[in-house]
């Protein structure tokens, strides 16, 4: 692979000659002035010796701290997308796929998101929905299901894809794909009833990438809402696709 060779392009040349040139001006005006090179031989050196410092100081603790606020700013931009993706058709999605899985009982009930969790609870709640494998088993009205809720959202989906947001979130990136990509196989299917077992077990496995990596994006997402957007945090929490029946009303204790 051959390295990229650093250019500078002709206006920036134009620059560096320009401020070179007056650099020397004023010291020759200096000089000029004051007939005393021995206080612009010292001022010069002076001024050198504070580049290092300077460019300490510029080029790694200033810039650093822009890039920091610049990157915190990217991503509230890409966790708007991710909500947006949640709220249209991702927490649905998830509910689906959750009514099909018949090994969800064994973790249902740390799939129980509460408002008081902490920090430690989701790293808990992350660390099963990385390990966890689930078995997918679908019939005719559930895959029906997806494939108008995908069909619904694609336009969508497809604006999120455009988004140069999601450069900074690569996992969120991959589950679109791989939603995509169930849809794309459920609607190349002329008559989702008359599939033989072995293509339905190939569309299960799709569905259990896309639920996977839907899982494991949910409970990111829930956890940056709970640190920034507390009331977005306490619907979500409401609508949890893993409880067996929905219910957004807040009720006395």
């Amino acid at each position: 692979m051959r390295r990229k060779r650093f250019k500078i392009d002709k206006n920036e040349r134009n620059f560096i000659i320009f401020l070179i040139i007056l650099s020397i001006l004023l010291y020759v005006v200096h000089f000029l002035i004051f007939k005393d090179i021995h206080h612009i031989t010292l001022f010069a050196l002076e001024d050198l010796a504070f580049v290092p410092i300077e460019v300490v100081f510029v080029s790694l603790i200033l810039h650093r701290v822009i890039a920091s606020n610049d990157r915190k700013k990217k991503m509230s931009k890409l966790y708007m997308v991710i909500e947006m993706f949640f709220s249209e058709v991702g927490s649905e999605l998830l509910r689906v796929f959750a009514t099909n899985d018949t090994k969800l009982k064994e973790i249902q009930n740390d799939l129980m998101v509460k408002e008081d969790w902490t920090n430690r609870d989701f790293i808990r709640l992350s660390n099963i929905k990385m390990n966890y494998k689930p078995v997918i088993e679908f019939n005719c009205e559930n895959m029906k299901k997806i494939l108008d809720l995908l069909n619904k959202a694609k336009p969508n989906m497809i604006r999120m894809l455009e988004n140069p947001a999601l450069l900074e979130h690569e996992t969120f990136t991959e589950l679109l794909m791989a939603v995509f990509h169930l849809g794309e196989e459920l609607a190349l299917r002329d008559d989702l009833e008359c599939l033989p077992s072995s293509d339905m077990d190939h569309i299960a496995h799709d569905a259990k990438r896309a639920y996977v990596l839907l899982g494991i994006e949910w409970v990111d997402y829930l956890d940056h809402m709970r640190n920034h957007y507390p009331y977005l945090f306490s619907l979500a929490i409401r609508v949890n696709p893993f409880e067996e029946t929905m219910d957004v009303v807040i009720r006395d204790k």
